[in-house]
């Protein structure tokens, strides 16, 4: 997952945008392979456009071969992304895992959460 150290890492846009033209993709083939709309993809490539949801940036990251912290912050391996993408690939997992739960399920899990939170 080596990152050219040039690429644009100023927004989240431009950096889908880039790899996608990178890898060779078009806007049509990359919504294919996330199974999403061509205009949607159109969309996080716009500087004001809409923001992919965390599972569709893991998704864009893996289809890309791109690490989800330099995708979603445009931090490279060597600038501590160890620990946040570590986060953020649990906190993927998390809101993976909790389309799937009983909304009742997810309410005790948030409780449970800010519950541990105040302990810290």
């Amino acid at each position: 997952m080596e990152i050219p150290l040039d690429w644009d890492a100023g927004t989240l846009a431009a950096r889908i945008r880039s790899v996608r033209i990178d890898r060779g993709f078009s806007q049509t083939d990359l919504a294919t392979a996330l199974n999403v709309n061509r205009s949607t993809v159109g969309h996080w490539e716009r500087e004001h456009g809409f923001t992919p949801s965390i599972v569709h940036l893991h998704r864009l990251s893996q289809v890309m071969n791109v690490s989800l912290s330099w995708l979603a912050e445009g931090r490279h391996a060597g600038t501590g992304a160890g620990v946040g993408g570590a986060r953020a690939s649990l906190e993927c997992r998390l809101l993976s895992s909790s389309r799937n739960l009983p909304l009742t399920v997810v309410a005790n899990v948030v409780t449970l959460m800010e519950s541990a939170e105040t302990l810290l």
